[in-house]
């Protein structure tokens, strides 16, 4: 995986390594893109790509002590056909910079022998376009609002949503406060999405240094994992969970924290089995 040192360079200026909250995780998303036409490559097929990718990022997991989990996000709907992105979790921007910049020594790790380390990233980097890379987000990850795929037997290949909803300025809540909505958005993920088979996982992020705050309307971004699209579609099983879960009181205690508006940042496919 290509790593910009800018991200190290921008965290190690300008963050002291403490987190917003207490046991809340950092999420970073970085984008690359494939080769654009695989003529001309020598050895490439869809199955010579998928050992290569496969090899590189499951190699590299195995290795990894910094890197609490990631998705290999590709396209679907979003972007170009030779779009890809990371999506990577850390336990703090310690941890995150640590890994920005030492990229060499885990290859080393993931391939002890020098022969097949180079044959492992030759393989994988022939796919990608070695002179792009983007910094996109860095994220707060909310931990205790984070579901994780327990499938035995997950599909290869799953669909991923990440749209962004916002919090109304508690100012303009009446009788509001943060103690409340926390309470609220808790038992709405124990009661509604934990208990929703179709969302396989789930993870819940908020500014950290990625987006803005406009008139105190506060970015929410939740990045869903489901096995098709059909799953993603369905919005009756939540639906139904949350009439079950919330009374009527609740669920317009639960409602009058959100605004009515929302942003559609994509929708990919996760190539789930480099994941870790």
């Amino acid at each position: 995986m290509k790593r910009s040192l800018l991200l190290a360079i921008f965290i190690l200026n300008t963050f002291s390594y403490a987190q917003y909250d207490k046991g809340n995780s950092v999420i970073i998303w970085s984008s690359g893109k494939w080769v654009e036409s695989t003529e001309g490559v020598e050895g490439a097929s869809t199955t010579d790509w998928r050992e290569s990718v496969e090899n590189y990022f499951n190699a590299r997991n195995k290795k990894d002590r910094l890197l609490k989990s990631s998705m290999l996000l590709t396209h679907y709907w979003t972007g170009a056909s030779y779009d890809f992105h990371n999506i990577v979790e850390f336990n703090n921007m310690a941890d995150a910079t640590k890994w920005s910049v030492n990229a060499g020594d885990l290859n080393n790790r993931a391939w002890p022998n020098e022969e097949e380390r180079e044959a492992a990233l030759k393989a994988y980097n022939k796919y990608v376009q070695s002179s792009y890379h983007k910094d996109i987000h860095v994220w707060e990850n909310h931990v205790p609002l984070m579901k994780k795929n327990n499938l035995k037997k997950s599909p290869d290949r799953t669909v991923v949503s990440v749209i962004t909803n916002y919090w109304r300025p508690l100012s303009k809540v009446e009788n509001g406060s943060s103690e409340e909505r926390k309470k609220l958005i808790e038992k709405y993920f124990k009661e509604v999405t934990m208990k929703n088979a179709k969302v396989l996982s789930q993870r819940v992020v908020t500014h950290y240094w990625s987006g803005y705050i406009s008139n105190g309307e506060w970015p929410v971004t939740t990045i869903r994992e489901y096995a098709s699209i059909e799953d993603a579609d369905d919005t009756e099983t939540e639906n139904e969970l949350f009439n079950k879960a919330f009374s009527e009181d609740e669920q317009k205690l639960y409602a009058k924290y959100w605004l009515g508006k929302h942003k559609d940042i994509g929708l990919f496919h996760n190539e789930a089995f480099t994941n870790k």
